[in-house]
């Protein structure tokens, strides 16, 4: 094999996979507002709904939205450690209760969270949303 074409390639797949999250955060939150809006709000020191606000979502951890009382099986993989970048974002909002049940390591785990965003392009844009939200 010419090492030149395998070292473009594994530079291609390394640009490529950082690329994935790569969102806009205006069409992010034009996207967060209209999906999950009925559940979470954005703003500093905004109200708790069905979920918890996101303001500051990527820096204060998971698991500490004041006020919040989250589900058994969120609060046991926050205890197990992870932290809110944009990978685990993505894997959270793709499907929570998967998400719950890698990190917990528990088959019966569930998500109070059953929306799922489907299109990774919308995914990347409300990550890059959020990470605005400091």
């Amino acid at each position: 094999m010419n090492v030149k074409l395998f070292a473009v390639g594994v530079v291609a797949a390394i640009t490529l996979s950082g690329a994935a999250f790569a969102g806009d955060a205006a069409k992010g939150a034009d996207v967060a507002k209209k999906s999950c809006g009925t559940c979470h709000t954005f703003e500093q020191g905004g109200a708790k709904k069905i979920g918890p606000n996101l303001f500051g979502i990527t820096t204060r951890g998971p698991g500490k939205a004041e006020g919040f009382n989250y589900s058994p099986s969120y609060k046991a993989a926050a205890a197990k450690g992870f932290a809110w970048d944009a990978a685990t974002l993505d894997q959270y909002i793709t499907d929570p209760t998967a998400f719950l049940k890698d990190k917990t390591g528990d088959a019966a785990a569930r998500s109070n969270m059953t929306f799922k965003l489907a299109k990774p392009e919308d995914r990347a844009d409300v990550i890059a949303y959020l990470a605005t939200l400091k």
